[in-house]
């Protein structure tokens, strides 16, 4: 765990002088990027932020029409309002839900041109290409990973 910790570190530093400042921590469900977040945000006072949560809480309040599209905007604006130099965002998961309308790695991409994004992956990293398993019975979805920071825990 503690060489993962370093490696994401080194990983943020490197990623700071880019204009786009993403981190993946690519994994499948239990192994450990929550816990790699958490003790990263203790130790080195990052903002750790649950997706999952912020956007049940706002999306919540809208009617189904208006939910799809808003994820982005909600993300967007949330994460501005933390002004942190590292944002951590866990259970990113949601973002993959249809009723969203929203290409996962395309806004985590946007996010990470205002601050430094290090983001939780619900898949694996292979071939240079990030993989998303979804639900089961559901076919695994591929997104490019190329010019990404991409650290894979197993």
């Amino acid at each position: 765990m503690e060489v993962t910790i370093t490696h994401v570190v080194e990983s943020v530093r490197e990623v700071g002088k880019k204009g786009e400042r993403l981190v993946i921590i690519a994994g499948k469900p239990g192994s450990g990027k929550s816990k790699i977040m958490r003790e990263l945000s203790e130790m080195r006072g990052w903002v750790y932020v649950d997706s999952k949560t912020l956007l049940t809480d706002e999306l919540f309040e809208m009617s189904p029409k208006a939910r799809a599209g808003e994820a982005a905007n909600i993300m967007d604006e949330v994460l501005e309002q933390k002004s942190a130099d590292v944002i951590l965002l866990d259970n990113t998961q949601v973002l993959f839900a249809p009723v969203l309308q929203v290409n996962p790695l395309t806004l985590l991409r946007r996010l990470s041109q205002k601050q430094t994004v290090v983001a939780a992956w619900p898949g694996s990293f292979e071939n240079g290409e990030l993989v998303y398993s979804g639900n089961m019975g559901s076919e695994p979805v591929s997104y490019s990973g190329e010019g990404l920071k991409v650290v894979a825990i197993s």
